[in-house]
């Protein structure tokens, strides 16, 4: 783990580019791609991390060391067997095995481990197996095995970024963001089932080396990095990742023929682009799914908007308002806040001063906390409650406290505390690698993207291009994720989808409210 002098340092320099506000969407210079490969050069120095060892036999509770507790009945520490941590200040979790720091360091994240863990790619379902899981609930079952390199080698170094003994994988991340919480868990789901591939052996007898950077949310920070990994790294490929100023990075893939595979999806350029390939539903996907809850389930006609003015937060609140319009109810009022703004006591006035039914946010986690913090505050609740498009986390309803008792949360994945096959592996998985890990929505979209990403290098087999891999990906028209959404990359038009709906219980728990439903 890096030493506190090394951590502050970062964060400080991460907030300093972000309160720069630099943007470079036709992108970075060569001094910015040397400044962001010097500040992870150094970060890799000032701290390296322990090994965790790698999962040889079955992979069950006794392999996390944590106890695998009933959601519905748990205290919210206990949760699916991991450890919540308060809003407040980011969660840092020192890296296992490799090199990378959980933090986000933007080093090495190490040989991600373990090949094969999931099912063949075949008929584009390409889910990972549920032996897994299996193992958990029997505690004995071996894990799957991946195909070995074939007898004749596996061609050697067939692309950029690839050799006959690993594959390069990049990742964004914006972990010196206001959101850094978030994204550094984020980083450690994908890792971890790179590491879990890894520990079996790699894929066709190759091994993921998962490259990850940290653009500290900024504009300038992103295309830095996106050019450190494809230019000096010489990446493969693009992994799972989340970050800001993605709809910038298109003519970049573009001109590098570069695929992105888990892409962060908060914007919808990376819906539209041929080169990225986003492992969960977009921004006004989520806006419908909340205004199509709110209109069929609580029978709202007035809605108030709460949202982040840039980002994900536009898109999602234009397709509330068309959702309206088809299901019958009136957007009267909207109320904006930039991503660090402070109080949000004014936005909550205007919203009240409307009188809507009830009020959605088109809003990041943390700035909904404050929004409903601050309605606490003055005693205002829309008397229809509170229904949040990107909160599926525990610490969010823990924070808002008393206010946020009711608040509705939507999530595209099954309750990560919840008990099924799918989300059971996801946990093991995560926890053996990272034990003090917590779980959230975008943990899960990022674990699902390095599933997807698996899958479409094994069906591109062993002799492995950039051209190979984006054909294989395409013919995933119903990927399950085993955690609920299923993804069609086939054809981006015809996306899937669907979701359920978490409610805060009176312990600020996050119940499941509703079975999964879709547009």
């Amino acid at each position: 783990m890096r030493g506190p002098r090394a951590s502050v340092s970062r964060l400080l320099a991460g907030f300093g580019a972000l309160l720069l506000l630099v943007t470079a969407a036709c992108g970075a210079s060569p001094r910015v791609e040397r400044a962001v490969a010097a500040r992870h050069a150094a970060a890799a120095r000032a701290g390296a991390s322990g090994a965790a060892g790698p999962v040889t036999g079955a992979l069950g509770d006794s392999a996390t060391g944590t106890a695998t507790a009933d959601p519905q009945t748990a205290g919210p520490a206990a949760v699916g067997g991991y450890a919540t941590t308060p809003l407040s200040g980011p969660a840092r979790v020192s890296s296992a095995a490799g090199g990378g720091s959980a933090a986000g360091s933007g080093a090495r994240a190490g040989s991600a481990s373990a090949p094969g863990g999931g099912a063949g790619a075949s008929g584009g379902s390409g889910s990972p197996s549920g032996s897994a899981a299996a193992a958990g609930a029997a505690g004995a079952a071996a894990l799957p095995q991946a195909p070995p390199a074939p007898a004749e080698g596996n061609g050697g170094a067939t692309g950029t970024g690839v050799t006959a003994t690993s594959i390069k994988i990049g990742a964004t991340f914006f972990n010196g963001n206001y959101l850094d919480k978030y994204s550094q868990v984020t980083e450690q789901a994908a890792a971890a089932y790179f590491r879990y591939i890894n520990d079996q052996g790699g894929i066709y007898g190759r091994k993921i080396e998962y490259l990850t950077c940290d653009t500290a949310g900024t504009a300038d920070g992103t295309q830095g990095c996106l050019r450190k990994l494809a230019n000096d790294d010489k990446v493969f490929a693009m992994g799972p990742s989340l970050d800001f100023n993605m709809d910038t990075v298109g003519p970049f893939l573009e001109s590098q023929k570069l695929p992105w595979i888990g892409d962060a999806g908060l914007y919808p350029a990376e819906y539209a682009s041929p080169w990225m390939f986003p492992s969960q539903i977009s921004a006004p996907d989520v806006g419908a799914m909340i205004g199509t809850f709110s209109a069929r389930t609580l029978g709202v006609k007035t809605v108030g908007v709460s949202y982040l003015n840039d980002v994900a937060g536009p898109p999602c609140t234009d397709r509330v308002k068309q959702v309206g319009k088809a299901l019958g109810y009136e957007v009267t009022v909207t109320a904006q806040n930039s991503q660090t703004q402070g109080d949000l006591t004014q936005q909550v006035l205007t919203v009240q001063a409307a009188h809507p039914d009830a009020v959605l946010f088109c809003n990041d986690p943390i700035n909904t906390v404050k929004f409903i913090q601050a309605a606490g505050r003055v005693n205002y609740r829309p008397p229809k409650g509170w229904v949040a498009g990107f909160v599926a986390a525990d610490d969010v309803p823990q924070a808002m406290g008393a206010a946020g008792v009711g608040c509705y949360g939507f999530s595209s994945f099954d309750f990560y505390g919840s008990d099924t096959p799918g989300v059971r592996q996801f946990r093991q998985i995560t926890e053996h690698y990272y034990p003090s890990i917590f779980h959230h929505f975008y943990s899960q979209a990022a674990y699902s993207g390095a599933v997807v990403m698996v899958e479409a290098i094994k069906k591109a087999g062993p002799r492995l291009t950039r051209a190979g891999l984006v054909a294989a990906i395409k013919t995933f028209s119903d990927f399950d994720t085993t955690m609920g959404l299923h993804l069609n990359f086939a054809d981006p038009t015809a996306r899937k989808v669907s979701g359920i709906m978490l409610q805060a219980d009176d312990h600020l728990r996050w119940r499941v409210a509703s079975p999964r439903y879709g547009l």
